[in-house]
Order: structure tokens, then sequence, then C-alpha cells
């Protein structure tokens, strides 16, 4: 038990000071050092209004070489809150995700996820806890906007392929990603099992994880004012890539889907994949015809590989997305 926690089953004396609660921010890495030194300057850059939440940092490094510790090490400079520095060794989002999670929880009332190719904004802990407050929410997610970090072609930006949704403040959502999201503890520690270890490299282990979340109840809201930048590197400006993405998103999203073991759940994921390659087709053809730019084609062409995605996935392949790593 922390020092400052009452004891179990008694309220605290009447006029005795709140405990400010902890945030502990979990970071997952692998080989991308600049990515992290960008993220580790924006957390020691966290402001707030009033009394601070007590802070932590959790960088959990998936590169048995350990690439991220000298970066980590040089944090100390500009964080002053405490920073944990451990490696992972077995590959897999998942497991990474988990062994942070393992020490957050030994000590935090929050966890906050973010990501090495994101920068968030200074007030970006602050409006979370301010919105779980508010909303009395048990997760609460936030926008990522993209930030190109070199100039994009233009068919990219017009077309507005790295945009997410966003919503208003307080607006109840199913789905958080774990690029800016904020979960209290307590619900972690009331679900039957963390991040799912079997999706190893193949990605959607966060949108499988918060759709059990959400099937458990737990309130969730979007707070829009909890701005990260997702830091978008060249590699990731091209037709082929955003195609890839799609690829992968939709074959994980699939695989996602079967492990509910519901008997229609194999049909509906290829008849959502033969409705995508009939619209990419169909819209790719129109655009031939007529003369349609760039962005118009991209469209298309990204609808199919979305339907690609969605039948390798129902068939039962996986793609290993998080082999290899884009952007430093």
């Amino acid at each position: 038990m922390r020092p400052d926690a009452p004891e179990p089953g008694v309220p605290p004396a009447a006029g005795a000071p709140q405990r400010r609660p902890h945030v502990a921010i979990c970071v997952p890495t692998y080989q991308r050092p600049l990515g992290l030194e960008r993220l580790l300057r924006a957390l020691g850059a966290q402001e707030f209004a009033g009394e601070a939440p007590c802070v932590s940092v959790v960088v959990v490094d998936n590169d048995p070489g350990g690439s991220a510790r000298e970066v980590c090490e040089q944090a100390t400079n500009w964080i002053d809150y405490p920073l944990r520095y451990v490696i992972e060794k077995r590959r897999g989002i998942p497991r990474v995700r988990n062994a942070g999670l393992e020490i957050a929880m030994g000590f935090a009332d929050f966890v906050a996820f973010t990501d090495d190719d994101m920068e968030p904004t200074p007030r970006w802990i602050a409006e979370l806890m301010r919105a779980q407050t508010r909303f009395q929410a048990e997760v609460v997610a936030g926008p990522c906007v993209p930030r190109f970090l070199e100039s994009p072609p233009a068919w990219l930006v017009a077309g507005g392929f790295h945009e997410r949704p966003r919503h208003r403040s307080g607006t109840p959502v199913a789905y958080a990603a774990t690029g800016n999201a904020l979960i209290r503890c307590r619900t972690l520690q009331a679900m039957e099992r963390l991040f799912d270890e079997s999706l190893g490299l193949q990605g959607g282990e966060d949108t499988e994880f918060f759709r059990r979340v959400s099937r458990a109840g737990h309130r969730m809201v979007w707070a829009d004012e909890a701005l990260v930048y997702e830091c978008i590197p060249a590699s990731r400006t091209s037709l082929r890539w955003l195609m890839r993405r799609r690829y992968r998103s939709s074959n994980a999203r699939a695989g996602v889907e079967l492990r509910r073991l519901e008997d229609r759940t194999r049909a509906r994921a290829l008849i959502d994949g033969i409705r995508c390659l009939a619209r990419g087709g169909v819209r790719l053809a129109l655009a031939l015809a007529t003369g349609r730019g760039p962005v118009e084609r991209a469209h298309a062409l990204i609808l199919l590989a979305g339907g690609a995605g969605w039948l390798s996935g129902a068939i039962g392949f996986r793609y290993q997305a998080y082999r290899s790593v884009d952007g430093r």
C-alpha cells in the first residue's frame, strides 16, 4: 500500500488533504531513437494549471540490444519526474504494452498510453485528466493529428489520408487508440486479461483490448483538447504505404472479429471484403474513365487493399505488419 493511501474501507478524515492521483505514461519503443527523444522532450514539457498529478514515465524497449537506453538516460536532463527504462526481449507490441502495465499497475491510479512516433501537446495529460474527472470516465481517448516531418505530396494532403475522426469532448466512444488514451488502473485490474499477446506482430491488439473494455460496460469518452501529433516520416507518404496500412488494419480487424467465435463472423468478414473490393473496383473504373485525379484513384486502390485484407483475414492469414519499423 502506498504510504499516503487510506486504509482499505476507511474514508479519509474530514478536512484531510486529498492525495494527488498518480499517472504512469507507458511508452513502447523499437529502434526509433529520434522519435523517442522527441516524445520524451514533449513529456518533459507538460503543463498543469493548479495542482499537478504525480507523473511517472515507463519506457519499454522491444530491442534486445537496448537501443533506447541512451535516449532514456539523457532524458533525465529534461524530465523532472521518475523515468523507468526496461527491455522486453520477446518481440511483439502486446508483450511490450503488458510489460509496461505490469510495472505501472504496481503504483499508479491511471495509465496514459502513447507511442514513440507521437508528440503530445503541453497540456495533454492535464486535458486527459480533466475529461476523466468531468465525465467520470474509466477510459479517455484523444485525437492524433498528423504532423509531416517532410513536405508531403499534394494529393496526400488533399485526400486527408492521414486524418482520423474527431469528436466533441464528452462524446461516448467504443474504441480508443493506444497513441492517445488514459485508463483507470482499477479498470485494468478488473479485466480478465490485458493485451492479447498471441496477436504478436500483426497489430490490432488495441482494437481487441478496448473492445473488451467497452463490452465490460466501462465508460469511455472523447477529450478533443487532449491533442497529440502523429509524426509522419517520408516513408509513410507513398500510395504503397497507405495501401499496405489499409490491408494491415483490415486483416487485423478480421482476425480480431474471428476471435469472438461467432458463427456468422467469418461470413461477415468475407462479405466485408467482397464489398470493399466491389466498391474499390467501381470507384477505380470511374476514376480511370472520367480522368479523375490521383486522390480519387488513391481512394479506390486503398479500398481494394482493404478488401484484400478482410478476405485474407477471414481465411486465417495473419499479416505480420510489425516485423519491420519505418521512421527513426
